[in-house]
């Protein structure tokens, strides 16, 4: 007796109950960023490990060109030798097990979220801690909030896939596992949540925002509890902009930093494509490819030590103003190269934590650049480049605004903030309309917002949606007996076929009308008429379909393979039904209710029965 579909129908059961109620839903959303949140701490413990064993030091850019701190070899063994020793150890295994682990991992939760049903498979989540911490702490110039997300969608994922939640609630948790991650590493709830919103979902309703802030609220409470309460990012007190003249220069800044947090993004695909070319000539195995191609990044690393890593002391010192014009400079055109380099070679980090160093460094020279004209600090328009160079790249205006003030705790800043970044993102938009996100899946062919999904049959092709195909006439039918068939199939138009079933042509009801009339005899064969053939392919898209259904005039048409042979039908009736289906699913949604209004409901019902009793 099997015994495991009965088990898995009450899984299934189960899940459809738990996805039902919005009170355990939230409990299930609570649990992932609980997860999520001690996995932002595992990793920052995996990336600060790696480093130490690789350096000697938790944080070697603030021991830069000092030899091992616990081997003692020079400094130039190491840093020569470490990205190649890391990338051996996470090149075939995220070749092998987890392909999708390669590069900033934000894209990949995007399309999973989008087009497949947030389907992120839990090895993802094992697989994206281990090459990332490996990137980062062997001197990947990389940051760690893209893995985090990835990985906090993969826990949400396969979360919800255990427990046989219906599709939308894996989608919902896989947001709100990328929400933690996000709260978790930037001790930034509120901008979690809107990230998931804004940047996974592009959606937002009451209910949705409601679970990921649960689920950030708890990541960022967890990660807290685990590792301090600190700002991630330290600007040294607190900034105040109290001069409303300096607006102003806030614009100029918006524009300037938007631009530089594009052009980053422009230069990661350049020098990936740049990459590529090179690579392929040499014909190695892909998985040796992050291996070869890291003696450079450790020649790199050599030259320019202050890139090592995410390298948030350089970026506070930036901030601080520790840092010459021209040395500024230079960590924005280094920050925008090692990296592109990093993610490009196959290592596994982010991009969001880069983007914000390169904003820093440009907003800080910007400000040191107008120091003689305005009384307002340095470091304040560092912080604002911050955001306004991750609105220029990834367009997340508010994400962009929550996340910085929250991650700085300046909290006074919000107004100017809000004008750069709103500039910043309206040039971005002026002059691309992919983000450093979306521009990854564009290259691949993936589409995330395809205005054909809201069409009636959407993007499928014609095998996804025809129907049965109705009984067919052989030539040698009679026109009597082809009426009577065609009365008997209430249908206007029939398909006519060869002894060897092959498709001949579409004989119709005013096909046999007109014969009738032209005295022709009712044993009159079919194969005397003249039939007109219209066929639709089967992976013809539904755009093409529709064309030709309109233009033969007819009420149905067969759909043919390559051996002439009909697999399919598609008609008029089939669409009007199909339209009635979705518009009773919409009215459907319409009257959807809460489990304490149902159970009001009934409550009232009960009551006024026993009334009448």
């Amino acid at each position: 007796m099997n015994t495991e579909l009965p088990r898995l129908k009450g899984l299934e059961a189960f899940g459809a109950l738990l996805g039902r109620h919005r009170f355990l839903i939230g409990l299930v959303a609570a649990l992932v960023g609980a997860v999520v949140g001690g996995a932002a701490v595992l990793f920052n413990l995996m990336i600060r490990g790696w480093t130490w064993v690789s350096t000697g030091y938790e944080e070697y850019t603030t021991h830069t060109g000092a030899p091992h701190g616990v081997l003692g070899i020079a400094s130039w063994v190491f840093l020569l030798l470490s990205p190649v020793i890391a990338a051996l150890i996470y090149g075939p295994l995220v070749q092998r097990f987890a392909p999708s682990a390669r590069g900033h991992g934000i894209p990949e939760v995007m399309l999973a979220v989008r087009r497949k049903g947030g389907k992120i498979p839990g090895r993802i989540a094992f697989i994206k801690l281990i090459a990332s911490s490996l990137t980062i702490g062997s001197g990947g110039s990389a940051g760690r909030e893209g893995p985090i997300v990835q990985v906090g969608a993969s826990i949400g994922s396969s979360l919800a896939s255990s427990l046989r939640l219906p599709p939308s609630r894996v989608v919902l948790l896989a947001s709100c596992g990328a929400a933690g991650g996000i709260a978790a590493t930037f001790h930034a709830p509120l901008a979690g949540a809107v990230f998931a919103l804004e940047v996974i979902l592009t959606s937002f309703s009451a209910e949705t925002f409601g679970y990921v802030v649960i689920s950030s609220v708890m990541a960022s409470l967890v990660a807290r509890a685990l590792q301090g309460d600190e700002a991630v990012v330290r600007v040294g007190g607190d900034l105040v902009f109290t001069h409303l003249a300096d607006m102003w220069w806030v614009a100029i800044l918006g524009l300037v930093t938007g631009l530089a947090g594009l052009g980053f993004s422009k230069l990661l695909y350049a020098v990936e494509d740049l990459i590529d070319v090179l690579w392929k000539p040499l014909h190695l195995p892909e998985w040796s490819r992050p291996a070869v191609l890291g003696i450079v990044l450790g020649l790199g690393l050599l030259v320019f030590p202050e890139m090592y890593g995410s390298g948030y002391p350089i970026q506070e010192a930036a901030i601080a103003g520790e840092d010459s014009l021209g040395f500024l400079l230079l960590l924005v055109l280094g920050r925008a190269l090692y990296t592109s380099y990093t993610i490009g070679i196959g290592g596994s980090g982010g991009v969001f934590a880069p983007t914000l160093f390169i904003g820093a460094a440009a907003g800080a020279a910007f400000g040191q650049l107008i120091a003689p004209l305005t009384n307002t600090p340095a470091a304040v328009f560092a912080v604002i480049g911050m955001g306004a160079a991750f609105a220029g790249a990834a367009r997340a205006p508010m994400t962009a605004v929550l996340i910085i003030v929250e991650m700085t705790e300046q909290y006074s800043l919000i107004l100017p903030m809000m004008l750069a970044v709103v500039l910043a993102t309206g040039i971005s938009r002026f002059l691309t309309r992919a983000t450093i996100y979306t521009e990854k899946l564009r290259r691949r062919g993936d589409i995330l917002d395809d205005p054909v999904d809201s069409t009636l049959l959407g993007p499928r092709p014609v095998r996804e949606w025809m129907g049965q195909v109705p009984d067919s006439l052989l030539a040698s039918t009679s026109i009597g007996r082809a009426i009577s068939k065609m009365r008997a199939a209430h249908l206007s138009d029939l398909p006519v076929v060869d002894e060897d079933g092959r498709y001949l042509g579409l004989v119709s009801a005013i096909d046999l009308a007109l014969a009738r009339q032209a005295d022709s005899g009712l044993d009159t064969p079919l194969s005397a008429l003249e039939l007109s053939a219209p066929v639709v392919c089967p992976d013809e898209r539904a755009s093409a379909v529709l064309s030709r259904l309109h233009s033969a005039n007819s009420s149905g048409l067969p759909v043919v393979d390559t051996q002439a042979r009909i697999i399919g039908w598609v008609s008029q009736g089939d669409l009007v039904e199909r339209m009635h289906r979705d518009q009773l699913r919409a009215l459907a949604a319409r009257t959807q209710s809460s489990f304490g209004s149902r159970w009001l409901e009934r409550h009232r019902r009960s009551a006024r029965s026993q009334d009448l009793q």
